[in-house]
């Protein structure tokens, strides 16, 4: 079954597609949020849902809206879309259902790009290559750029310096006490990289072999979960698993001066930044922060080099910097003043094009 439709107003995303193919038990979803400034891209997650898939369609519609901030905030000429594939553990199929997922992006006509995300790989990527051409993330050997995690580590890591700065009058990291929750592909490589720049990192994985391996190598002080992470005294708390950690009874229990992760959609709620800014915790907006691993797959769609990285690189961290000076001037949090700069970059595109068009009929 699939159902493909433009989406309602109050979702406000141009295209949501559901496709439930019984014979490869396969529950995926794509939401185009926006294609104003180019293609939507965004990463495919395979996860399980406890919610089913109402918690799926939430999810992605979220996270797709939050790649649109991403690519504009980056000054990427790219839109915001996210896909998810829902996990049963049943591992036999993976390669049919990665397949089947390959038809839906390719019947999209371009919309939407895919990569590898949260349960995906390189190697998905690859495979779905074979059979649609809106992929990125794909290995070197196949002309890709590999995995973006370590670029996605390198701007969460130049944020949150960005964020100490403005929390506590010093970027440095050496001797910070950083909290890790989650220690994938992007949590992993933040950990070595805090680890080497001289700071404290407590971290907690749901996979203990994650924990044994970082804790052996003497990079992380493991914790047992995350409710004891969030309840330790911090300097800086980094999310770097599923979004929605923060709500507002943890907002108001938190002991640090800086939230910035790589988490996407880390708060459970829009208002759970107030909570934060009234308690003198900066958080630093995921979409500036984790920027780094769309601004890689980015080039690879548009063939760019390192240096093109380099520059988006420094282009969204520009940006962090006037929204937290701005946030520090007028009182608004860094996220709401981040959220509308991007959202002004896609409306001054939407008004050129509306008056190409006339000018066109003209």
């Amino acid at each position: 079954m699939t159902i493909m439709s433009e989406a309602p107003d109050e979702i406000e995303h141009e295209r949501v597609v559901i496709r439930q193919e019984a014979e490869v038990g396969l529950t995926f979803i794509v939401a185009v949020h926006s294609t104003v400034l180019g293609p939507s891209l965004g990463g495919m997650r395979l996860r399980a849902y406890p919610g089913g898939l109402p918690e799926a369609l939430e999810d992605v519609l979220g996270l797709a809206r939050t790649m649109t901030l991403k690519a504009s905030a980056a000054g990427l000429d790219l839109g915001g879309g996210k896909a998810v594939m829902l996990d049963d553990g049943d591992v036999s199929r993976r390669q049919e259902r990665m397949v089947a997922a390959a038809r839906v992006i390719d019947e999209l006509g371009g919309a939407y790009i895919t990569a590898e995300d949260i349960g995906t790989t390189t190697d998905d990527m690859d495979l779905i290559a074979r059979h649609t051409r809106n992929v990125v993330g794909r290995s070197e050997a196949l002309g890709g750029r590999g995995d973006p995690s370590p670029v996605t580590a390198e701007t969460v890591l130049q944020a949150m310096t960005r964020g100490l700065a403005a929390a506590t009058g010093s970027p440095a990291l050496d001797g910070r006490t950083v909290g890790l929750i989650g220690l994938g592909k992007v949590g992993s490589a933040l950990a070595r990289k805090l680890a080497g720049a001289g700071s404290r990192v407590l971290a907690c994985d749901i996979d203990p072999q994650r924990v044994s391996l970082l804790a052996d190598e003497g990079v992380i002080e493991p914790v047992a979960d995350s409710d004891r992470l969030l309840a330790r005294r911090l300097d800086v708390l980094a999310p770097c698993a599923a979004g929605g950690v923060v709500d507002a009874r943890v907002a108001a229990a938190l002991d640090c001066r800086v939230l910035c992760g790589a988490a996407n959609n880390p708060l459970a709620s829009r208002d759970v930044a107030a909570v934060l800014a009234d308690r003198g915790i900066l958080y630093v907006p995921d979409f500036l922060a984790n920027c780094g691993g769309l601004i890689s797959v980015a080039a690879e769609w548009g063939r760019g080099d390192d240096a093109a990285v380099e520059a988006h690189i420094a282009t969204a961290m520009s940006r962090l910097e006037a929204a937290i000076g701005e946030s520090l001037r007028t009182g608004a949090t860094p996220v709401a003043v981040a959220e509308r700069q991007a959202l002004e970059r896609i409306d001054t595109a939407r008004r050129s094009r509306a008056a190409e068009r006339l000018a066109a009929v003209a």
